[in-house]
């Protein structure tokens, strides 16, 4: 695993200029940059100071955890009537479906950084080598933040799948050409596009995208719903907690299976209007309406003051408190498969042999 190039901050400078999104204004774009509605509010310096100054006494402490005794060996695609949902690392989930295989925000570096030597260091083993991954036909990368949108997990991907689509959000199409994909669509809040005979939307999400300190909001972030036919997939990238849910709701009907985060809300006064806890990824999975929710976002790069386990601890202790079966919403172990199939989607979900 690695690597990143290594970058000066006047590279970085120069990248930003260059991979912000120039298009007309519309009800989330002003000419410049993109915002949320309602609007977040800016984390001023001294809400920096305040966060850093809190957290030297209360930084938990992480350790690597050792991957899985037996390699995780995808199949190769999922059979008729099924989907297939395996836990890679972090955001990263491979989704199969009969001739369709996506992944969802890939990323197997060292580092969430763009610095080999500094940044968010991984605390476990991507659950699936890159090189046990099947033919990977489309990703799903939510935004252009680090520990989401991998550099050099792009390049080898491209390298691998050149007939490999990217969907994405207005503003991240030179970045993923760059990185050596060669089909990327750009999508913006509530648009479409075809995938694999099915429809995808690229839908709002209450978060923020940068790839440096010149860059903040220039490129869109969001989720994606994708319609098949055993229900919706909900894949939410990164979000506070809003009315986006009841609103997809509405729009969509109930979803089939969705992909929540639970990790990096601490502490809660700063991290809540752009993370989700594991308290509000219960609601939202409630909102949803959601058959089958699996966590993610959690025990693998140590962005907050999160403890290693905290999120997911927390989750399951909310779960029992509410009464909601232990399988409605599960914390996937990297490399853990889920397969889903009409009869399991209304009953128990199926672990994948």
């Amino acid at each position: 695993m690695s690597r990143f190039a290594p970058l000066s901050w006047l590279r970085l400078k120069g990248l930003a200029s260059a991979y912000r999104y120039r298009g007309p204004c519309s009800d989330h774009f002003d000419g410049e940059r993109f915002f949320n509605h309602p609007p977040l509010p800016e984390r001023s310096r001294e809400d920096f100071k305040r966060w850093r100054q809190e957290r030297k006494n209360h930084l938990p402490r992480w350790h690597w955890q050792p991957g899985l005794e037996r390699p995780c060996r995808p199949v190769a695609e999922a059979g008729e009537d099924e989907i297939r949902v395996t836990l890679v690392n972090h955001s990263t989930f491979l989704i199969q479906l009969p001739g369709l295989n996506l992944l969802t925000d890939p990323i197997w570096s060292e580092r969430a950084s763009p610095f080999t030597f500094a940044g968010p260091k991984r605390f476990h083993p991507p659950g699936v080598a890159l090189d046990a991954l099947p033919r990977i036909d489309a990703v799903l990368l939510s935004h252009n933040h680090y520990d989401h949108c991998d550099v050099w997990t792009l390049r080898q991907l491209g390298r691998r799948f050149p007939n490999m689509k990217l969907f994405t959000g207005l503003g991240n199409r030179r970045l993923c050409r760059d990185a050596g994909v060669r089909v990327v669509e750009e999508l913006d809040w509530w648009q479409q596009a075809e995938l694999g005979g099915r429809r995808l939307t690229f839908v709002p999400a209450r978060h923020w995208g940068a790839r440096s300190l010149w860059d903040r909001r220039c490129a869109l972030w969001g989720g994606f719903v994708l319609e098949t036919s055993l229900g919706k997939i909900y894949f939410a990238g990164d979000t506070g907690f809003g009315d986006d849910f009841a609103k997809l709701r509405q729009r969509f009907g109930p979803m089939a299976v969705s992909l929540l985060p639970i990790g990096a809300f601490r502490p809660q006064w700063f991290m809540r209007d752009f993370h989700m806890g594991p308290d509000e990824a219960l609601e939202a999975h409630r909102q949803l309406g959601s058959q089958r929710s699996l966590a993610c976002h959690f025990g693998c790069f140590s962005l907050a003051d999160d403890g290693q386990f905290e999120p997911q601890q927390r989750l399951e202790a909310a779960r029992e408190a509410r009464g909601i079966d232990s399988e409605a919403f599960i914390v996937p172990t990297p490399g853990e498969t889920l397969r889903y199939s009409r009869r399991s989607l209304s009953g128990e979900p199926e672990l994948a042999l």
